[in-house]
């Protein structure tokens, strides 16, 4: 009889070894390698790094270690939240505050504040998480900073949230970010010889917004030949006496004419002093930023003749079409550079708007006679160095110096 006592006793034993091993309990909990239930003694617990601590997988409410190389050695128990020492002076940190993100081409980065208590331990990085994607970044240092996540869809909006790390865990995650959209700041296209940088948006349009998606708020403002515009197209108001219109808006689709509208023609040379193969920029008329300047006619046919054409929109002429635009890509599949189909003040006498939704009409720097060069295209053509009055209010697209 006491042979078969010590043969189920054997059973039992090597049963147990590749499993948890309840003692005092027949349910013993999946993460724990031992779980004892006992009011009358007491327990030598499981001793490791705090490396090998942080690795255990779904820890158990109650579950505790010894944790070796923390501090010279402590007990940390797991609360059915978070990790613990076993005074509980020291956890994990509370959340960052997040605070503003700048997009770029591919990426975004997301500055934060540290949070008011790093739990006790301090705080040893932060990470940024994307949604959608759950794409994330990393800074390894205590304080406040910003985070560069990289690897994100161009043309995709995106919010973030920011987590801290410390030697105990990871916070919750701070509040979502504001939703912000990446794109490339830059769009580069094909001249045939090398390539040619643009602006990614009109000016006077609103530049958060995704540059490849037709709206409202990619339009921008006009402006006749050879005039600068006010210093900030963003929010101005129409200036007919300079040649300015503003951009239309969600609530004002600013299509009438233009009181004052001037019938004075700028000057030759008024945005190039210098020649078709070597532009050279008039920064007291030109209204590019530092850095830009109004593109010229051979510069517009050299991007027509070494690019893919695609368009996105019905191209139907109405006050309020906002959602047609011609597309330059290396291939009908890339938008690499997008102009919106905004039309033009084609009146020459009171600036009214002709064409908003089926054409679009982007000045160069180059003259023609009493007139000026500019690139034109409608639902079927595309003409890069077409003629005009100077008086007539087209788009701006900037090119980099």
């Amino acid at each position: 009889m006491k042979q078969i006592f010590t043969f189920l006793a054997a059973v039992v034993l090597t049963a147990t070894t590749y499993a948890q091993v309840g003692i005092g309990t027949t349910t013993p909990a999946t993460s724990a390698a031992l779980d004892i239930t006992s009011t009358t003694k007491g327990l030598l617990i499981p001793r490791m790094t705090n490396a090998q601590r942080q690795a255990i997988s779904s820890p158990a409410a109650g579950l505790m270690v010894f944790v070796t190389d923390f501090d010279g050695g402590r007990f940390m128990f797991y609360d059915g939240t978070e990790w613990g020492t076993l005074s509980f002076t020291e956890k994990r940190p509370d959340a960052p505050t997040i605070g503003t993100t700048v997009v770029a081409d591919a990426q975004a980065t997301v500055s934060f504040t540290a949070p008011s208590s790093d739990g006790g331990s301090v705080i040893t990085s932060y990470t940024a998480t994307s949604s959608p994607g759950g794409i994330t970044g990393t800074l390894s240092q205590s304080g406040s900073g910003s985070i560069t996540v990289t690897g994100l869809t161009n043309d995709t909006a995106y919010t973030f949230t920011v987590t801290a790390t410390n030697a105990i865990g990871t916070s919750t995650a701070s509040t979502p970010s504001g939703s912000v959209t990446v794109a490339p700041t830059s769009p580069i296209v094909s001249n045939g010889t090398g390539t040619y940088t643009f602006l990614n948006h009109n000016l006077g349009a609103d530049t958060s917004l995704p540059p490849h998606n037709p709206a409202v708020g990619l339009q921008g403002g006009y402006v006749q030949w050879g005039k600068p515009g006010p210093t900030n197209w963003v929010g101005e108001a129409n200036d007919g006496v300079n040649g300015f219109v503003a951009a239309p808006t969600s609530v004002n689709p600013n299509s009438g004419a233009i009181f004052g509208w001037s019938q004075t023609a700028a000057a030759d040379s008024s945005w190039n002093s210098g020649t078709e193969a070597n532009p050279v920029k008039v920064t007291a008329n030109d209204p590019c930023p530092t850095g830009y300047r109004v593109p010229t006619r051979t510069e517009w046919v050299a991007v027509h003749n070494n690019n893919t054409v695609s368009r996105t929109g019905a191209f139907t002429e109405g006050t309020s079409e906002y959602g047609s635009a011609l597309h330059y890509g290396p291939d009908a599949s890339t938008k690499s550079l997008t102009l919106p189909a905004a039309g033009g003040r084609s009146n020459v006498t009171s600036g009214a708007l002709d064409g908003r939704g089926s054409l679009g009409d982007y000045w160069s720097s180059t003259e023609d006679g009493s007139n000026a060069y500019y690139l034109v295209f409608g639902s079927s053509f595309v003409v890069p160095a077409n003629s005009n009055s100077r008086t007539r209010g087209f788009s701006v697209r900037c090119i980099a110096e």
